[in-house]
């Protein structure tokens, strides 16, 4: 479901095999290779991660979900939220910096990078991936991945402004993540090691070792994010999967597991198997199913009303029998009741592909959708980023990405064009790559919406 790098990032080959048809998620591969050039111009490169070892676990306490949450926000006012069609017209690609006006939509969309076309590899800057915060707490950098310069690059938070290459070595591309609280601070998995990295002084700290894995660690194939406490995370190595808490320092859980490991809920009190749809507490007990044909399809956790989500796109009725389709259905993973909020049920056509993000962690409940569609953008759905409020179900149409997704016929590896539109922490902004209109590159945009105060 996700991509890994190869040359200067390990390859996770399962991550390589990205969302094909209507809507099963399998990945397709991406390649590493030499520096890009253009607007995000920088050097460095981002290392290698593999998987490790097995074991049982040990206790730790459960941890309350939570990064400060800021004042509600009707993130859809003055936006479309009707569901007639808008055929998409002609708009041409701004330049470095510069904002368009869609006009079908009337939200505002920045460029952000500019990506300088050949060179043997794919020439693409765009977030990491729509499960992966692309922004830190207070929203004053941001991180892009360079495809063809294989690193993860910081940028302005709000000017956009090209920093630095990071020095970084994750076990995937998208197993970057970002402090909930702290914005000087991210985590990731090098290894055998736990990293706190410090982004101001460039700093790496080793918060702990996994020294019952033989091998490195990894979030896996489909990792969805960290508590929004920022203090528990599933991981895996070998056959087992297990869960990390950082504050208490201490593995909460070990199990032998052939599958993704348990990726924690918003609140630290559950996790979710991707492969298997089960819901498990923090000692990995499995305490209820979800009923999903593809619980490992896209989707990404999220809460409503203090209550852990899974958000994702749902293609076909589940096992047990569950015939709750569409683009975003929502799943309480307290009670294991769903919802359909953009579905035939509830007035939208059957879903295109799609991807999901429930990272506007500062505004529970608001999910961001990015389709794909017919590239001619005629219909609903057609090439949109989508809002919705989970817990009431209204979602407004924020504009198209214009990105062709996997159908580039340009791009050496076409999962790149795909736009995995992540919001910021607010929710008040969310930035996509795209191919605008099957191009040679991929850059990364900003859609800022009316909520947005610079």
């Amino acid at each position: 479901m996700r991509v890994g790098v190869a040359v200067t990032l390990l390859v996770s080959s399962s991550f390589l095999a990205a969302c094909s048809g209507g809507g099963s998620s399998v990945g397709d591969g991406g390649t590493g290779g030499t520096a890009g050039s253009g607007g995000a111009a920088g050097t460095g490169a981002a290392g290698t991660g593999a998987a490790g070892a097995t074991g049982t676990g040990t206790g730790g306490s459960a941890s309350a979900g939570g990064a400060g949450q800021g004042e509600p926000i009707d993130l859809c006012a003055g936006l479309v939220q009707d569901k007639e069609a808008h055929p998409m017209t002609e708009l041409a690609k701004p330049a470095l910096g510069e904002a368009v006006t869609d006009a079908e939509f009337g939200t505002t969309i920045r460029r952000i990078t500019a990506v300088a076309p050949g060179g043997g590899n794919d020439p693409v800057i765009k977030p990491m991936y729509s499960t992966i915060s692309a922004w830190n707490a207070d929203e004053s950098r941001l991180i892009l991945f360079s495809v063809a310069a294989g690193e993860h690059q910081l940028y302005d938070g709000k000017t956009y402004e090209f920093i630095e290459a990071l020095d970084i070595s994750p076990a995937d591309i998208e197993q970057v993540y970002w402090h909930t609280s702290d914005p000087d601070v991210l985590f990731y998995v090098d290894g055998k090691d736990f990293i706190r990295y410090h982004v101001g002084a460039g700093t790496k700290e080793v918060v702990t070792t996994f020294d019952f894995c033989s091998g490195g660690a990894s979030a896996g194939s489909d990792p969805l994010f960290m508590s929004w406490d920022s203090n528990r995370i599933g991981l895996t190595c070998d056959d087992q999967v297990f869960l990390y808490d950082v504050g208490q320092n201490t593995v909460l859980a070990r199990k032998a597991l052939d599958e993704n490991p348990a990726q924690v809920a918003p609140s630290g009190t559950l996790a979710f198997l991707s492969d298997s749809g089960g819901v498990t507490d923090p000692q990995l007990n499995v305490v209820r199913t979800l009923d999903l044909l593809e619980p490992y399809g896209h989707a990404s956790l999220s809460m409503v009303n203090g209550h852990d989500t899974w958000n994702g796109a749902v293609y076909d009725p589940g096992p047990g029998g569950n015939d709750d389709i569409g683009l975003l259905v929502t799943w309480d993973l307290a009670e294991g009741t769903s919802k359909v909020v953009i579905g035939p049920e509830t007035g939208w056509p059957y879903p295109p592909t799609g991807h999901i993000s429930g990272m506007a962690y500062k505004q529970p409940g608001w999910v961001f959708v990015s389709s794909i569609g017919d590239a001619s953008g005629r219909g609903v759905l057609d090439m949109e980023n989508l809002i919705a409020d989970t817990s009431t179900g209204k979602v407004c149409r924020i504009g198209r990405h214009r990105s062709w997704g996997k159908e580039n016929t340009h791009l050496a590896e076409p999962y790149w064009a795909e736009p995995h539109t992540v919001p910021s922490p607010s929710g008040t902004r969310a930035v996509f790559g795209s191919d605008w209109g099957n191009g040679d590159t991929v850059d990364a945009y900003v859609i800022e919406l009316p909520s947005y105060t610079p």
